[in-house]
């Protein structure tokens, strides 16, 4: 039965007070929170699957494969070593030999002529670091590990180098316009999307920085006209101009590279961090797009999945819809709120509480 406007206010205040009442009620203990979500909503029961698949892969893949993962994070963990003002004698011996492991796992799977741009940038760390950090035994016998596979006389080139000057040759005004010209764009010119140019984009957006330089965001672009009309009816807030979408692209993120679950949330950090940068970068090869929500909703999730076939492991974060924008289609004005609204130095929330907490 349809509700009349009337009802439906009637019937959505009503919802509202019931669903506060029970919220209050759960919220007294962290016990009857968990009870609830464990028998009475399902809202987070496909995130915690997919934790729980991501950290079987990153345990299975400890064993089983290179775990590039693994080795992108320890490699930058001792860049960030190299990097620090006051530098350490010797630092990274609790994972270095495992680094070290990995590393050869890497070589052993790989051709030595064609070795992957991110092993090469593992072994100039490595070669750089047993440079200079030394006099440790388990440092000793990683490094005797590692030379057994390197031959002495490389010279590293992807290692830590000197920021110098601060001299972007992009201005603060060519960003702010750039910013300005980017707008969720709902209408596109029916034309082909060239694969190329979203590439371009994409040479950029994987220059954002990301948790320990896993990089654990993946696009799923789709352009085949049947298949991505299909996928751009799946995010809610497509649905209105879905048929006219002529490429939409699926980031997700993928939890294997996590091994607590207290970084779950990393994915959507990174894979927004990341996000940004690529539709900006659209804008400067001459398309549009438009940041598409995805809703918590198992239905929707479930449909993703089973058509796309996307391991437990992996989360949908966003989806992006892309194409050439029509000159005669709208954009919206969407004014942005004041920056003292969004910006404070320094503010402590409840000063007067938080200071008699320091006194008691």
């Amino acid at each position: 039965m349809k509700l009349s406007g009337k009802s439906w206010i009637v019937a959505k205040s009503a919802y509202i007070l019931f669903k506060k009442a029970i919220l209050h009620f759960i919220s007294l203990s962290w016990i009857f929170t968990a009870i609830y979500y464990a028998f009475f909503s399902r809202t987070y029961i496909r995130e915690q699957r997919a934790v729980v698949a991501g950290l079987i892969r990153h345990i299975d893949d400890l064993k089983k494969s290179p775990s590039f993962f693994l080795l992108r994070k320890n490699i930058h963990r001792i860049e960030k070593g190299l990097v620090m003002p006051y530098q350490r004698s010797t630092f990274a011996r609790e994972y270095i030999g495992e680094t070290v492991g990995f590393y050869k796992k890497s070589i052993e799977q790989c051709s030595v002529e064609q070795l992957p741009l991110e092993v090469i940038w593992s072994r100039d760390v490595l070669l750089h670091y047993f440079d200079l950090v030394n006099g440790d035994p388990l440092i000793s016998k990683a490094k005797e590990a590692f030379f057994a596979l390197e031959k002495k006389g490389h010279v590293p080139q992807s290692i830590p180098y000197l920021r110098g000057e601060q001299n972007t040759p992009v201005s603060h005004a060519d960003l702010q316009l750039l910013a300005r010209q980017r707008k969720s764009t709902r209408t596109f010119l029916k034309k082909p999307v060239p694969r190329d140019l979203v590439d371009k984009a994409l040479e950029v957006a994987v220059r954002s920085p990301s948790s320990c330089n896993r990089q654990s965001t993946h696009y799923r672009i789709y352009d085949e006209p049947a298949l991505c009309r299909e996928m751009s009816y799946l995010p809610l807030g497509a649905i209105s101009f879905a048929d006219n979408i002529p490429m939409i692209c699926a980031v997700t993120g993928d939890l294997s590279a996590y091994f607590y679950e207290r970084d779950r949330h990393s994915i959507y950090v990174d894979g927004c961090l990341s996000a940004m940068l690529f539709m900006l970068a659209l804008e400067t090869v001459g398309l549009a797009s438009c940041p598409l929500n995805w809703a918590e909703i198992d239905g929707i999730d479930r449909k993703f999945e089973s058509k796309i076939g996307i391991p437990k492991h992996e989360r949908a974060i966003m989806f992006i819809a892309i194409g050439y924008p029509d000159p005669k289609g709208c954009v919206t004005y969407s004014e942005r709120k004041e920056l003292d609204l969004l910006r404070s130095y320094n503010k402590i929330e409840n000063r007067e509480v938080s200071e008699q907490k320091m006194i008691m």
